[in-house]
């Protein structure tokens, strides 16, 4: 496992209202990896400590290696599939990769996952894409579309209808590092969903995404133990903060 901290690296967000760039987002978005044969990347999960640390800092509590291992490629799309690996804080990659396939076409990105967790929280299940998500963003994009979750049968479990926006470009810190970044904001929409969840994440000017910051909504399990954590309102929903993700290249190296 890449040597994280232990605490999250200080982060500051500042808007940056009335700029307006395009971003053409080079990676998988929330799982940052490069969508490129051969490449790979860990990110970390940084959770509020049951013993709240005299500074209030997130704390690690995992991270996911992920790398794409082979490339198929038509006439109007390529398909990339990752492997993906979870380890807690401090322990090394053991259990058996879940897949990811990514396919990319002038539409936008698709994915199906197939997720096995027998030795963390066993649970298996898929979920597949049916709509292109943006790989280009600018301000004031608006984006919606439908997710199918499946874990036993042929119909799904639960259906996420989502909805995407950029609301603004942003400067965001970490550590000592800056980038120059639109924010993309997601929600799900779905009355039906008793899993609802929200993020936002940060993609930079070149391509990268540097930061992700997961929420959790009004029907979600653990809502009412997210209560006091720092909350988002979108959608009409005030959504409460569960988690971040940092990726090792937005900590070791200028984003490339």
């Amino acid at each position: 496992m890449f040597k994280f901290p232990k605490f999250e690296p200080d982060i500051n967000i500042v808007d940056l209202p009335g700029e307006d760039f395009e971003v053409v987002c080079r990676d998988m978005g929330s799982g940052f990896v490069l969508l490129e044969l051969g490449a790979e990347n860990e990110f970390a999960f940084y959770d509020y400590p049951k013993e709240e640390p005299k500074d209030g800092r997130l704390v690690l509590s995992g991270a996911h290696q992920l790398k794409v291992v082979r490339r198929i490629r038509l006439d109007d799309f390529q398909m990339f599939e990752i492997e993906s690996r979870y380890a807690e804080a401090g322990a090394d990659y053991t259990d058996p990769p879940s897949t990811w396939n990514h396919i990319i076409s002038e539409s936008g990105l698709r994915s199906i996952a197939e997720i096995e967790a027998p030795g963390r929280d066993k649970w298996t299940f898929k979920a597949e894409s049916e709509t292109p998500f943006p790989t280009i963003f600018r301000v004031g994009l608006r984006a919606s579309g439908r997710e199918p979750y499946y874990t036993t049968g042929q119909e799904p479990d639960r259906v996420c209808n989502w909805i995407l926006e950029v609301p603004t470009a942003a400067q965001v810190s970490i550590g000592s590092k800056i980038y120059r970044c639109i924010k993309v904001v997601w929600g799900s929409d779905n009355p039906d969903d008793d899993r609802p969840s929200a993020c936002e994440y940060y993609v930079a000017d070149s391509g990268r995404t540097v930061y992700f910051r997961r929420y959790n909504g009004p029907k979600y399990p653990n809502y009412e133990e997210l209560t006091g954590n720092p909350t988002m309102e979108f959608m009409g929903t005030v959504w409460r903060h569960w988690y971040d993700c940092i990726p090792d290249h937005a900590l070791i190296t200028d984003v490339y």
